[in-house]
């Protein structure tokens, strides 16, 4: 006999606005206003009329709720408080002249996700006149039901709601990703009701799906912010931990008072060491007045850098050496000179320089990437003559070449290219993966700049993700056209995560990337084109927005993805799509703009957390109070997010 249904009454429904990539060297990319959408109670009479207009205040909140029933047990129902029960799933259906379905507009059909990703908002237009919904998950071994009323989901641009959004209890994420961990894919409808007398469902075909294993690790992005009342003129770095359940940003090194802008950052794969880099808050994109810091992450104490050049890193496995360039000024775009840019072996603080290697002859290296056992270097070698006085990430025609490595003697081998432009196409920002059997990098067209189209490495609006087996061994770049999905949304700066895991007999890696795509009913991008910072080259367009009559508000902002790929090394694979679509990665705000999401094994905490040095937030994790600008700093207190540790004391920036 069948166990009835358990109904679980939650103290709260609602929308939780969970808030949402890449930078340069300094915060001259894209911007955005800053601040999480507002949570309220939300459980109210809130309803979305036919026009979209918001008919009710019920924005914001978090849903609540436990429970682990699945269809075994009879499922499981999540109610609203104050709601009246939802007509059974045998109701009878409401005549279209009487009530239309509900558009289900988040998630995307047929993503895959990590089962303790934990956050999960269904975003839905609802039908005009419907006063109560049910979003239901069900396969053949679930039932899960959750009630709710339209919670008017928050347009980030100020515009009029475009329609209702309720954010899983955590018992019904439970109840649905364990239960199908590697399983069949969870079927998701929205129904909608009147008066309880008849109901419609969505038409929608929206598939989930969850992965067999946790994902582990976390990630540091860049996320802009307004300085002195302009957009993009500073920034910060924030981090999330996916061993945690907390859904909103973490900051780690955020500008704080000062407008000092945080950018562009690399991290050691075990999360030790990190470079990055600081500015002040004019919003270009130049390297003349950017400043290099390493630091401690756990205790975000300055230890070196000063003496490093601006632009790309990379570290040993174990944080000992890392790998810089060495730009010294370029050659001011198309038709200039080469500069002068070798690559640089320092110690894992960035206080000793150990080896200056040059690759020869005319050859100018960037963006490189160690693997994981230190013994291969891989990095971009840009068409003679393109890279910009600006800074190393403005460049043309790039090539992918590899070197070997030696941690122990610094020595870098000979270039060996491996994915060659043939002067059509520009190859940037390739990462290996944690196994050396793939390369995924950026593709965009070499095309001469227009309205709409450049081939600059720097934010190209016609960047596409791509993968290659690695040794290439006669093979061909691989686009991904689930990831992608169309041209034109800057799907920018992959990188991988650091587990390759299994799913359903395949290897499986996830890759973060930025995109200018639509995020379900808060974002729209469509329309809006990329910004660019004032001293981009001339050849990047469009060029400072005072010369375009263009605001930040009228900008695109992108956003963090991450989708799944399949990385088993058989080739036969390449003749599909190995990618699986993407989804919006539910811990960023949403109101900013969002780039570089750079994976670390583990983050770090500060000192005291007493957790073997994973942190649970930001400033004072460990109960006790952080210290600002002026304050002390060593091995038992730590500085607040917006000020970093420097002798002792706690200060906006410094270089040592």
């Amino acid at each position: 006999m069948t166990p009835p249904r358990r109904s679980i009454a939650l103290p709260g429904l609602l929308l939780l606005a969970v808030l949402g990539g890449f930078t340069a060297a300094s915060c001259g990319g894209s911007n955005g206003d800053t601040g999480n959408t507002g949570q309220g109670d939300g459980g109210g009479d809130s309803t979305i009329n036919g026009d979209g207009a918001n008919g009710g205040d019920g924005t914001g909140g978090d849903a609540a709720g436990s429970g682990d029933s699945n269809l075994a047990e009879g499922g499981t129902n999540y109610q609203c408080p104050g709601c009246p029960s939802f007509p059974g799933l045998g109701a009878p259906q409401c005549a279209p002249s009487v009530l239309g379905p509900a558009t289900i507009a988040y998630p995307l059909d047929g993503i895959l996700l990590p089962p303790n990703m934990n956050v999960l908002e269904v975003q839905f237009v609802p039908p005009p006149n419907a006063t109560l919904f049910e979003v239901d998950f069900r396969n053949s071994v679930t039932l899960v039901k959750v009630e709710t009323k339209c919670n008017a989901v928050p347009d980030v641009r100020g515009g009029m709601s475009r329609g209702c959004g309720v954010t899983l209890p955590q018992g019904a994420w439970n109840d649905i990703a364990n239960l199908n961990r590697e399983g069949d894919p969870v079927h998701v409808e929205v129904r909608a009701t009147i008066d309880g007398s008849c109901v419609t469902a969505s038409q929608t075909k929206v598939d989930i799906s969850f992965a067999k294993e946790d994902l582990a690790g976390g990630i540091y992005y860049w996320q802009s912010a307004t300085f002195g009342g302009i957009g993009g003129t500073t920034g910060g770095i924030y981090s999330h931990d996916f061993g945690t359940f907390d859904p909103t940003p973490t900051p780690f090194y955020t500008s704080g008072g000062s407008g000092t802008c945080v950018g562009c950052h690399t991290l050691s794969r075990d999360g030790v060491r990190m470079s990055l880099m600081t500015d002040d808050p004019d919003g270009d994109d130049e390297f003349g007045d950017v400043k290099t810091h390493v630091m401690d992450v756990g205790s975000r104490t300055v230890l070196g850098g000063a003496m490093m050049s601006p632009g790309f890193q990379t570290f040993s496995h174990d944080h000992a050496v890392m790998v810089a360039t060495t730009f010294k000024g370029g050659g001011g775009g198309p038709g200039g000179g080469m500069p002068d840019m070798s690559f640089a072996v320092w110690s894992g603080d960035g206080t000793t320089l150990l080896s200056t290697q040059s690759l020869g002859g005319t050859i100018a290296a960037t963006q490189p990437d160690l693997s994981k056992d230190d013994a291969t270097l891989i990095y971009v070698v840009p068409q003679a003559g393109t890279i910009s006085r600006q800074g190393d990430h403005h460049f043309l025609g790039g090539s992918l070449y590899s070197s070997t490595f030696n941690a122990a003697t610094y020595a870098v081998g000979a270039p060996s290219p491996f994915l060659m432009s043939d002067g059509t196409v520009n190859y940037y920002y390739p990462t290996l993966s944690p196994a050396l059997t793939f390369v995924v990098f950026n593709a965009a067209a070499n095309a001469p700049a227009t309205a709409t189209a450049n081939g600059d490495s720097f934010y190209n609006r016609g960047a596409r993700v791509k993968l290659l087996h690695y040794p290439p061994n006669g093979t061909k770049p691989l686009d991904l056209p689930a990831l992608n999905v169309a041209d034109g949304l800057t799907n920018s700066w992959p990188r991988w995560s650091p587990f390759v895991q299994s799913y359903k007999g395949h290897k499986l890696l996830w890759v973060t990337f930025s995109s200018n795509r639509d995020y379900g009913l808060h974002l729209g991008n469509k329309g809006f084109d990329n910004c660019y910072p004032p001293e981009s080259p001339t050849y990047d367009q469009p060029q400072p927005l005072s010369k375009q009559g263009v605001s930040y508000a009228n900008c695109a902002q992108p956003q963090i993805w991450m989708a799944a790929i399949d990385v088993d090394e058989d080739p036969s694979l390449d003749a599909k799509d190995r990618s699986f679509p993407a989804f919006w990665l539910p811990f960023q705000d949403v109101n900013s703009h969002n780039h570089s999401a750079q994976w670390v094994e583990q983050v770090q905490g500060p000192p005291g957390t007493g957790d073997g040095g994973v942190s649970d937030g930001g400033g004072s994790e460990a109960g006790g109070t952080c210290n600002e600008s002026g304050g002390a700093c060593g091995a038992s207190s730590i500085c607040c997010s917006d000020v970093v540790c420097c002798s002792g004391t706690c200060q906006f920036t410094c270089l040592k």
